[in-house]
């Protein structure tokens, strides 16, 4: 019965060993992301995001736990002779407010690497499901255009840290080639 009980016992960690082989590959991480259309890059990607769509003037990001939900979408407007910032706001705010069950959350302006620029959020029913979305606005960091970041994910008790990786987003944005945030041009 006890030699049993060892052979067991080593079968079951000769096993466990073979299912933590070191020698898997991991998943491919990708480090940044370039959309030459939308002249922006995040460099490096924040580990909590995937590449979902990278295609002419469409970037999206998805949260890297799928289970988690959510969708990060980047949109650069056309050239403007004046950026405004609060008028952008007042957009998303009544965007927000015309959707079913909406209650917004106020807006907030944020000193960035980048200048200037406001963060706005909001909650409504998309369908039957309670969402929230966060944008962030900006003036593009190499021409006169409006950048609104996005991140849409289904509503929680506690939105800080969707918050936080949005911002984080922000931090590491770059103008391609530049090597250098796009703020320090």
């Amino acid at each position: 019965m006890r030699r049993s009980s060892i052979s067991l016992a080593i079968v079951s960690i000769a096993l466990l060993a073979a299912a933590c082989d070191p020698e898997q590959p991991a998943a491919p991480v990708v480090e940044s992301v370039s959309n030459e259309t939308l002249d922006i890059r995040l460099d490096p990607l924040p580990p909590d995001f995937v590449v979902a769509v990278n295609d002419g003037a469409s970037l999206e990001l998805a949260p890297a736990v799928e289970k988690v939900g959510g969708r990060v979408v980047f949109e650069v407007g056309d050239e403007e002779p004046l950026i405004d910032l609060v008028a952008a706001v007042n957009r998303h705010r009544f965007q927000v407010e015309a959707k079913p069950g909406a209650e917004y959350k106020g807006g907030q302006e944020l000193v960035t690497p980048h200048g200037s620029a406001f963060y706005s959020r909001g909650r409504f029913l998309d369908g039957t499901t309670l969402v929230e979305e966060t944008v962030v606005v900006l003036k593009h960091p190499s021409a006169s255009r409006l950048l609104v970041i996005s991140y849409r994910y289904p509503a929680a008790g506690d939105s800080s840290v969707r918050v936080q990786q949005l911002l984080d987003l922000v931090s590491v944005l770059q103008v391609p080639g530049s090597g250098a945030a796009a703020g320090d041009q």
